[in-house]
């Protein structure tokens, strides 16, 4: 490592697995650009067709392509969405397979920032009209989905996005439950938690899956209002089983006092612990929040808010040359460069790559380690023929392998590399054993030489008889 080396970075190997894709072309058509999101399901990217136009990919991860429920829960984000058909929420194009196994869908490409990055920006807060605008555009997209059956189960600030020409989009109806969906059906009966604590209605946080309606989704409109606004969760703890807790047994605290007695009353009755207590439907809560903007501004009307928007200092990065490098890192170093041929299948790892340490190297995330000993077997290819054997007339033609040793060039060479029949190896050995020389007969050969022939057993005896006396 030089001069331009920094701290030790550690890099989610998810992550790594899905910038390995950016450069593919998938079924000849779609060219993975960027990577936009990963997350415990799928990785997104920015993609452009042979026909140029753009979109976004979402690819389930390979590790959960294996399992029937959960590509049918993949494929049923999109079959919700479209059933839906509001511009708030995201148009999913097409669903489809690569050519290794694994499912995506492919949905309308936004450009903008998540009301979470948005809020982050402005140290956690937004101000009271704009939270009262999204507000308002978010319930509107869940009367409409609410009309078709279709409840969320997972709004919070992360899953709403806003676009740079001031539309609202909600993310992410991937775990969205039809409500005609059988009881019995395992989305309904599997012990893992669907959605985020922070922002669960307590039905939800509970499990009671079978009582969880659009008013929980109304649930969590009011904690993303909250959040937005005060910049804190309406339910805290150390650990999100504490938060869990919290979401089951606690009852939210009244914004009474902090913000405006208008926008409190509705917050305030979203939030209520048990479901009768809340606004009936999404309707009811989006008119009660255009009355809020109406009081707080003497009859002006939300409509004539001003309008939201995204400045300009927001990056986009929907294009992989505008996406910031260390979100777009590279796994490059010689023992992974020599393991290529079997990297590019997703999902597999590099062997030669386990315990190796990521750093930052002059911008570029590499991945550094020892250097694996002998060849790589998946690179090993036949090698030509042995040079020692063309001393022969005519050897044989080497055969092709599977594996073979290695020499010290670092070619595989197989022991069928060389004749292995019992007459050829009696004249291989001939050829390759040096050849004796002719030596003239001297007067005194010298002790160390050895005699051409045996000597006779008598001929020792009698200098050894000489020697007794």
């Amino acid at each position: 490592m030089g001069q331009n080396d920094s701290q030790t970075l550690e890099v989610d190997p998810t992550l790594l697995r899905a910038q390995h894709r950016v450069g593919q072309t998938l079924l000849g058509k779609w060219h993975l650009d960027a990577v936009l999101g990963v997350g415990g399901m799928a990785a997104v990217y920015a993609a452009t067709h042979r026909n140029e136009a753009r979109a976004a990919l979402k690819i389930l991860h390979p590790e959960l392509t294996v399992h029937a429920e959960i590509r049918r829960r993949f494929f049923q984000e999109g079959r919700a969405a479209n059933r839906i058909n509001h511009p708030g929420v995201v148009r999913v194009l097409d669903e489809d397979q690569t050519e290794d196994g694994g499912v995506f869908v492919v949905m309308e490409l936004l450009d903008g920032e998540s009301l979470e990055a948005r809020a982050s920006r402005r140290e956690g807060r937004l101000p009271v009209d704009e939270v009262l605008s999204i507000a308002d555009q978010i319930l509107d997209v869940l009367v409409a989905a609410h009309e078709k059956g279709i409840v969320h189960r997972d709004l919070k600030p992360e899953n709403v996005f806003l676009t740079r020409a001031g539309q609202v989009k909600v993310l992410d109806f991937g775990i969205a439950r039809l409500r005609e969906l059988s009881e019995a059906s395992h989305a309904t009966r599997t012990g893992s938690s669907m959605g985020t604590p922070a922002y669960m209605a307590p039905e939800q946080a509970r499990g009671l899956w079978g009582e969880v309606d659009g008013r929980s989704d109304l649930w969590a409109v009011g904690a993303t209002m909250f959040a937005l606004l005060t910049g804190r969760a309406v339910h805290d703890g150390r650990t999100t089983n504490e938060i869990l807790v919290a979401a089951c047994t606690a009852r939210a605290a009244s914004l009474m006092g902090e913000v405006p007695k208008p926008v409190a009353d509705v917050i305030d009755r979203a939030l209520a612990f048990e479901k009768a207590e809340r606004w009936p439907d999404a309707k009811a809560m989006q008119e009660a929040v255009r009355r809020a903007y109406e009081e707080i501004h003497r009859g002006v009307p939300i409509s004539d808010a001003a309008p939201l928007s995204v400045p300009a200092t927001v990056i986009e990065k929907t294009m992989a040359s505008v996406a910031d490098v260390t979100e777009q890192p590279v796994v490059t170093g010689k023992s992974i460069a020599r393991s290529l041929a079997g990297f590019p299948k997703p999902g597999v790892m590099v062997g030669g790559a386990v315990g190796a340490v990521v750093v930052i190297v002059g911008g570029v995330v590499v991945a550094s380690g020892g250097e694996p000993e002998g060849p790589i077997p998946s690179a090993a290819t036949p090698s030509a023929p042995v040079a020692a054997a063309a001393a022969v007339d005519e050897p044989k033609p080497v055969q092709e392998q599977d594996a073979g040793v290695a020499d010290k060039e670092g070619d595989a060479v197989s022991i069928e590399d060389l004749p292995a029949a019992p007459k050829e190896r009696t004249d291989l050995g001939a050829v390759l054993a040096p050849k004796p020389k002719t030596v003239k007969p001297v007067a005194s050969p010298k002790p160390v030489a050895a005699p051409p022939k045996p000597a006779a057993p008598s001929a020792p005896a009698k200098p050894f008889n000489e020697r007794k006396w």
